[in-house]
């Protein structure tokens, strides 16, 4: 691996570190304040989202309207490997319009979510990854995010799993 290769893996490190203890306080903030991270980020990402989505024709994918669930998140998945913001080699997701699982085999967030079970053995995390899906169902069609629920299967290392079924017609 030429120097540049190591100085690039050295930033992008560098920079997951830093994303990760944002994450970590964000998350731990809602916590403590709030007492109901997912909902707190379910309304966090669902805007935070928009000015990503804004940009992505400049960065060569295109974000698709009117769609549900499984095809909005599938879609999100594709367009943003497109972008170059994460690998798609390293996120599946599998599933039809009732129930999907969206693995994430090398997720940049396991890190803040392996310090928030060890530090405060927290019941329930608001997964980082599957709330940029719920972000992307909500933005694809408004209304829509509120038929689903998700369930994350945290393991310490990853892969992530995170399932998602409709609750609502």
């Amino acid at each position: 691996m030429s120097e540049e290769c190591k100085d690039q893996e050295k930033k992008i490190e560098a920079v997951m570190t830093v994303m990760n203890a944002w994450v970590y306080g964000i998350e731990k903030t809602a916590n403590n304040f709030f007492g109901k991270p997912e909902a707190f980020y379910r309304q966090w990402i669902i805007i935070s989202i928009r000015p990503f989505i804004s940009k992505w024709k400049e960065l060569g994918a295109e974000f698709k309207y009117d769609l549900e669930g499984f095809e909005a998140a599938k879609m999100y998945v594709d367009e943003v490997s497109k972008t170059g913001f994460m690998n798609g080699a390293d996120h599946e997701i599998e599933g039809d319009s009732e129930n999907f699982v969206y693995t994430v085999n090398k997720c940049p967030y396991n890190e803040h979510c392996n310090m928030l079970v060890t530090d405060d053995k927290v019941e329930k995390l608001a997964c980082l990854r599957a709330m940029a899906i719920i972000g992307a169902i909500e933005n694809s069609k408004p209304g829509e995010s509120k038929k689903w629920e998700y369930k994350p299967l945290f393991k310490n290392g990853g892969p992530c799993v995170i399932e998602f079924k409709k609750i609502k017609k």
